[in-house]
């Protein structure tokens, strides 16, 4: 912090470098496949091996789908309620570092519209995308059916990936 007149204030964030670009992205990556994959992932994986592949892969699909446009929905109301704060909690789409914060919204602004948001689903998942589009602007209903595209991308990846393919194994 500066002192500029008696008032202290805040130096502005330090430029992001290509190392901490690639930490963060391989960060929430391990974040999000620790929190989903290994949480859920081998529910999925039991239902495969004892009900079939099949029935996992669409009982993973129908409840990753209808999971995620419900965060989204949620999410861009003005309250959006413990369930989804639960889950927006461990998203952690704020920080409260300026430093972390500034970095983050860099990356972020990647995500600039439908075209971006459906090309990073597979990677980031179908909830975070149309929710930067909304805290950048958006309307709700706009965010609200760009999850309704990428909430079922992600859903149809992890049903393969948890689903599907360990009862085929």
């Amino acid at each position: 912090m500066k002192s500029v007149g008696g008032t202290r204030t805040e130096a502005p964030p330090e430029p992001t470098k290509r190392w901490q670009v690639v930490l963060w992205w391989l960060a929430t990556i391990g974040t999000l496949v620790v929190l989903d994959d290994l949480t859920f992932g081998p529910a999925f994986w039991l239902i495969s091996r004892t009900a079939g592949p099949w029935i996992a892969a669409m009982t993973a699909l129908a409840i990753y789908t209808s999971a995620q446009i419900y965060i989204v929905v949620r999410a861009t109301e003005p309250e959006p309620g413990r369930i989804a704060s639960f889950f927006l909690g461990r998203l952690d789409l704020e920080r409260r570092s300026p430093v972390v914060h500034a970095n983050e919204q860099k990356l972020r602004s990647r995500v600039a519209g439908w075209g971006s948001s459906i090309l990073l689903t597979p990677v980031i998942g179908g909830v975070i995308p149309p929710l930067v589009l909304w805290r950048r602007g958006w309307d709700a209903s706009a965010a609200r059916r760009v999850a309704c595209v990428c909430a079922p991308i992600y859903a149809a990846e992890f049903a393969l990936l948890h689903g599907l393919i360990p009862g085929l194994i």
